[in-house]
């Protein structure tokens, strides 16, 4: 892959950036795409690391795409721009100001961000575009990036706003577990609620059209188990049966942050599974997606009922 990285305003030695693993934004000139910026700002910030902004340009061998053509110039643009809405939210001023790189990649976009999620603490994406860049980078491999990403993939709404619960949806203890963590964590962070939406997709008599791979419920000590970090927070388990998709886009429309773990199609596994595409797709909040986990050998880790 062709690479050409153009940083600006370096604020960590490139050492000590290897050992702190940034949040990553990606950048294509969009308004979601500067929603996602200063969303990954604030994770930054809490999280005591860089914020990243990288826009990718097709390794085209066309004047347009080399440095100083016009898609290489309005890149840059982009991310100028998306600096000074970072900067804007979070001045230097401030009492945690973020530290910003800005880096100008080559290549295929899918490619070059699951590339980049090899070490990176979490990337944030705009989930709506418009124009080239918006097209190329966003648009068309969102879901690709998200399937296989190897770090939590945020998408982010273009109008977020940050108030209202965070909320978790689980399907069985394996990878339920990392999302509650994660979850909890967010929700400490923000000084919110969660709400845990457990789903049961029925007996198998019942006809209920399955939305998971496994029937057993998440318990109320399993979920205490992944507080015992942030005993602050305070949760509510659901649990959702039936028309499972209907239900989580009802409670995402009252909530500032999903979480889900990665789940793959069991019939093509290249796809995203159900769960997380229609969250993807329709949750009217951001979305943060954590890779699946290995199945464990043995399930021996799982809290007592």
């Amino acid at each position: 892959m062709d690479t050409d990285v153009s940083t600006s305003r370096p604020a960590v030695r490139p050492a000590e950036f290897a050992r702190r693993q940034p949040v990553i934004a990606g950048i294509d000139g969009s308004r979601a795409a500067i929603r996602a910026a200063e969303w990954a700002a604030a994770e930054a910030r809490s999280r005591q690391v860089p914020l990243r902004l990288v826009a990718i340009v097709p390794a085209i061998d066309k004047p347009a795409f080399r440095a100083g053509g016009s898609r290489y110039r309005q890149a840059l643009e982009t991310l100028e721009a998306a600096r000074r809405a970072v900067l804007a939210r979070y001045p230097d001023t401030d009492d945690v100001p973020v530290e910003i790189v800005l880096e100008l990649r080559r290549g295929q976009a899918e490619r070059v961000l699951v590339e980049l999620s090899r070490s990176a603490a979490l990337i944030a994406l705009g989930s709506a575009g418009i124009g080239f860049f918006a097209h190329l980078v966003l648009g068309s491999t969102t879901l690709s990036v998200t399937r296989d990403a190897r770090c939590p993939v945020a998408l982010v709404r273009p109008d977020t706003t940050a108030t209202g619960d965070v909320l978790v949806v689980v399907t069985d203890w394996h990878s339920g577990k990392p999302a509650l963590s994660a979850a909890f964590r967010a929700a400490h962070e923000r000084g919110a609620d969660l709400v845990v939406a457990r789903v049961w997709p029925g007996r198998p008599w019942s006809g209920v059209e399955e939305w998971g791979e496994s029937p057993a419920l998440v318990s109320d000590a399993q979920i205490q188990h992944c507080r015992r970090d942030f005993p602050d927070v305070r949760f509510r388990p659901v649990t959702v049966v039936g028309d499972v998709v209907s239900a989580v886009e009802r409670l995402s429309a009252m909530a500032q942050l999903v979480v889900v773990t990665h789940d793959v199609d069991a019939i093509d596994p290249t796809r995203l599974g159900r769960a997380t595409q229609d969250l993807v797709c329709h949750s009217s909040c951001p979305v943060l997606v954590l890779p699946a986990a290995p199945a464990p050998a043995v399930d021996s880790e799982a809290v007592h009922r």
